[in-house]
């Protein structure tokens, strides 16, 4: 199991797009949670955390790389549990 976390400008769509991609790595995403704040210069920042079982072995480099195409993805986090 993996626990990943991905900090982006927040917009419409973008869990779903994140979801998209744990979906094509052959994940199921066991909990989540995503949260909004505003940042110092009052830009929405959205903070998506989650926990998934990948079907196939899943190199956390992999999964970060995928996920860091997303638009406006600022940073990602994945670490093994």
């Amino acid at each position: 199991m993996k626990r990943i976390e991905v900090i982006s400008l927040n917009r419409i769509g973008l869990v779903r797009e994140i979801s998209n991609v744990i979906r094509r790595l052959n994940g199921n995403i066991i909990t989540h949670t995503a949260n909004v704040v505003t940042d110092e210069k009052n830009t929405y920042v959205s903070h998506f955390t989650a926990d998934i079982n990948f079907a196939a072995s899943s190199e956390n480099e992999a999964v970060s790389r995928r996920l860091r195409r997303i638009k406006n993805v600022r940073q990602v986090i994945v670490t093994d549990l």
